[in-house]
């Protein structure tokens, strides 16, 4: 039978800590567009040759204590960096320095403290717990719903291992390891560890499969150029809006936004530029939306906007004036200034229309009828 001694469960974290290296870098491989991923995987490389070297104790004595506790920081100083990567927090520069240092301070207090087993401890689990507190707190921070559960896996066993390391913190400070490491505690902080690798192994590689997941939906219902819903997502929008409109009995009303002279705009100074412009004007139309409004790209130069509870006359001529004043304002693209000229038709739900197909439709030939009238084009100057 074999024996759960420290050595022992040294060897099992190494192997788990390898495998995990492993399967994060097969995992940063996969998605090599996502932040932070390579810091998990060379932490969990260093973290295993951390607990590598106990094996060979007998050999170099104290020293691979010493190792094992400047990698056991090391380590999860690295997972930290690339969670707060991974969760697109800035300051990169600023934190690498820090981490640097904290390295560096460790290494310091490990071979100063390395015969003092309980000034090591409470210096070394001081580092640890923050490191594993933060790291859950990050995890969790301004996080929501499906995304909340899925970090939240991770963040629990952080918590759990950093809460272990307050209760070796707490044994030390009460002499309970004047006479060396062998401790019953460090069996069970060893094998909390081993819980640790397997869950945030397996809860960071279930966040990045999540994100993956997210970032295909948002392709297949989102504009590639623009970032805005596409056709696909509005159909699925106005379905949607409509049952929630007769059910509230609240109206709203569909935009539909033309860009005058477009083609001329592409025709002369390529379709490069016209991208640009396209962008801009979703940006624009973005600025015009409130909490409950909604935007789309409906295809080519067209674009729709719904709002929310307006339905009279004067509440719609208001916002086309909004949104003619925020799109035709004079902004530079590519070195130019560009002043865009637009149609915007309209239709009400549900006095124009009891269906999509209707609202739409009706929507359409009001902005034909407009753009018969007002055929001014868009303008691009020189800067």
């Amino acid at each position: 039978m074999v024996s759960l001694d420290t050595i022992t469960l040294a060897l099992v974290i190494s192997m788990l800590a390898l495998v995990s290296a492993v399967v994060m870098t097969l995992t940063w491989r996969m998605n090599s567009d996502e932040k932070g991923l390579g810091f998990w995987a060379w932490g969990a490389i260093i973290g295993g040759l951390g607990f590598m070297v106990m094996l060979i104790m007998p050999t170099i004595g104290t020293y691979a204590i010493v190792i094992n506790n400047v990698a056991s920081i090391a380590a999860p100083l690295l997972i930290l960096e690339g969670i707060m990567r991974f969760r697109h927090l800035g300051k990169e520069k600023w934190r690498m320095g820090i981490m640097i240092s904290v390295i560096l301070y460790a290494i310091t207090i490990a071979f100063i403290n390395k015969d003092d087993t309980t000034t090591r401890y409470l210096f070394h689990d001081s580092l640890a717990l923050a490191i594993f507190f933060l790291s859950a707190y990050v995890l969790m921070w301004r996080t929501t719903g499906i995304e909340r559960k899925i970090y939240g896996l991770s963040a629990v066993v952080f918590t759990i291992i950093g809460a272990f390391f307050v209760g070796r913190m707490v044994l030390a400070s009460q002499g309970a390891f004047n006479s060396g490491v062998d401790h019953v505690y460090n069996t069970y902080l060893f094998m909390v560890i081993i819980l640790w690798i397997i869950g945030w192994t397996y809860g960071l590689s279930l966040a990045v499969n999540y994100r993956a997941h997210q970032r295909m939906m948002k392709i297949a219902s989102h504009d590639y150029l623009t970032g805005l819903p596409n056709r696909k997502y509005l159909n699925e929008y106005l379905h949607s809006k409509i049952d929630r409109s007769l059910s509230t009995k609240t109206p709203f009303t569909l935009f539909l936004l033309d860009l005058n002279g477009f083609k001329q705009i592409n025709d002369t100074h390529g379709h490069g530029f016209g991208d640009r412009v396209l962008i801009m004007m979703s940006d624009a139309i973005q600025e015009t939306l409130g909490e409950e409004d909604f935007a789309a790209r409906l295809g080519g130069d067209e674009f729709v906007i719904v709002l929310h509870g307006i339905s009279t006359s004067d509440q719609i001529q208001s916002a086309k004036e909004k949104i003619r004043m925020t799109i035709e304002r004079e902004r530079p693209v590519a070195g130019r200034l560009i002043e865009l000229r637009t149609s915007i038709g309209h239709a009400v739900f549900p006095l124009n229309g009891r269906g999509m197909d209707e609202i739409l439709h009706q929507a359409d030939y009001s902005m034909y009828k407009e753009k018969m009238i007002d055929r001014e084009c868009s303008v691009v100057k020189e800067a």
